[in-house]
């Protein structure tokens, strides 16, 4: 699998899909969160938010990096019996996540989150499985397949959803959470029937040598300890919060963190281009795709952050009601968290996609660290904005290390963050490709 010229254009129509696809899905998720607050009010939306951030966790730290492991092993052409490790990874991923739901369900006392264990517990078993086969179908460097299923989700918990507010008085979070599993189930299957029907353990080019099953687990378990890291830095405010507030508090802050992230489209979408282009692939390229991207990106949605933060006083009532005002000082203060976050992972795949993910862990131990030294001194009162202002500082040390890492190991000179004419006319013309 070769690589092409080591330019922004490079990964273009992969990347303009999938900041399409994402933008789709964010006024899409959109729309149903606006919906679930509204009918839910504070407290439902709090059980919602809980329920789905136990199984999104579980199903996260069960992964332990196999996807990814696979995705790159896969791209460097390695020969090692694919399917089988395929099929025993899902399946123990699964049981894993379950398990771990289990034991996460322990954090909250709310006796309804109890009530529907077993609806929670397969859940979190078919997200686990979702979220492997969503990273196998990165095996495919176009991101087709990877975009229909992420936007089949997102569109299909909508539209499952609206039938309840229709034929329903009273919506309860369990029915919800209900409709969302069957999307769950579904796009599982999706994933299955494409994984067979393109063979995705067959290599179709010349197999290089073959890599010993202890390096494939090694690689899959470097990138666990940056998935553990990432989980835990991006959900550590809303574990505290869980355990320490109650659940209408917890519906307040999940739904402004939920809100902050709309504005993280662009950077997801290139990172995950990044990757899925480059992955054990040509290293000068990715150093280059990686730098313009992050010099395109951070500055303008910085702005943007800055704008909706002026704005969201007046923006959120409008949007959510007068029930929700508390969340605007820390929704102000989260836009700039994910800007600054997806920036640091931008860079991160220099590394990710070069086959050195124990320097992605490394910037990920040393922003975790003040975290966790600060959180028991977090203040009783207006614990919101101190929550939200502690997950910027660790975005803004993650962006810090990731740099430092880049100039002293790598050699790399310092990227640049204005962006240049030149790449205004590139970005105009990666979204005219995704039309």
């Amino acid at each position: 699998m070769s690589a092409t010229a080591p330019s922004m254009p490079s990964i273009s129509r992969a990347f303009g899909k999938t900041l399409m696809t994402t933008m789709g899905m964010t006024v899409v998720g959109f729309i149903s969160s606006v919906i679930t607050a509204r009918i839910l009010g504070p407290e439902g939306r709090g059980l919602l938010s809980a329920a789905i951030l136990v199984c999104s966790l579980s199903a996260g730290i069960a992964q332990c990096g196999m996807g990814s492991s696979y995705l790159y092993h896969f791209g460097a052409a390695r020969q090692f019996p694919y399917l089988r490790f395929l099929l025993l990874s899902l399946l123990s991923i699964s049981i894993f996540a379950t398990a771990l739901a289990a034991a996460g369900l322990q954090l909250s006392d709310a006796v309804q989150l109890h009530r529907f264990m077993w609806l929670i517990l397969a859940f979190a078993a078919f997200m686990a499985s979702q979220m492997y086969l969503f990273t196998l179908t990165q095996l495919h460097s176009d991101l087709h397949f990877f975009n229909i299923l992420r936007f089949t989700q997102v569109f299909g918990n909508l539209v499952l959803m609206l039938p309840l507010v229709l034929w329903f008085d009273v919506v309860s979070f369990e029915q919800i959470l209900a409709t969302q599993l069957l999307m769950l189930i579904g796009v599982t299957v999706m994933g299955l029937w494409w994984s067979r029907k393109h063979r995705v353990w067959q290599l179709k080019v010349e197999v290089k040598d073959p890599v010993q099953p202890w390096v494939v687990l090694r690689y899959g378990f470097h990138q666990q300890g940056i998935g553990l890291l990432s989980l835990f830095l991006v959900n550590f405010d809303k574990l505290f919060l869980l355990n320490r507030g109650t659940i209408r508090e917890y519906g307040f802050y999940a739904l402004a963190f939920t809100t902050s992230r709309l504005i993280g489209a662009v950077q997801e979408s290139a990172s995950v281009a990044l990757f899925s282009r480059f992955a054990g692939r040509d290293e000068q390229a990715l150093s280059q795709a990686v730098r313009n991207t992050f010099r395109v990106t951070f500055m303008p949605l910085m702005v943007l952050a800055a704008i909706g933060g002026a704005l969201s006083p007046w923006l959120l009532n409008l949007i959510y009601g007068k029930s929700f005002a508390a969340m605007t000082m820390p929704f102000a203060i989260l836009l700039f968290e994910c800007v600054i976050g997806g920036a640091s992972w931008t860079l991160a795949q220099r590394f990710t996609a070069a086959g050195q993910p124990g320097l992605v862990l490394a910037r990920q131990i040393i922003a975790v660290v003040p975290v966790l030294i600060a959180i028991p001194f977090l203040p009783q009162e207006n614990t919101y904005v101190w929550l939200a202002g502690l997950m910027l500082a660790g975005a803004c040390l993650r962006l810090i290390t990731t740099i430092i890492l880049g100039v002293r190991r790598l050699n790399e000179p310092m990227p640049d963050f204005i962006p240049t004419r030149g790449d205004l006319a590139i970005l105009r013309r990666l979204v005219t490709r995704a039309k």
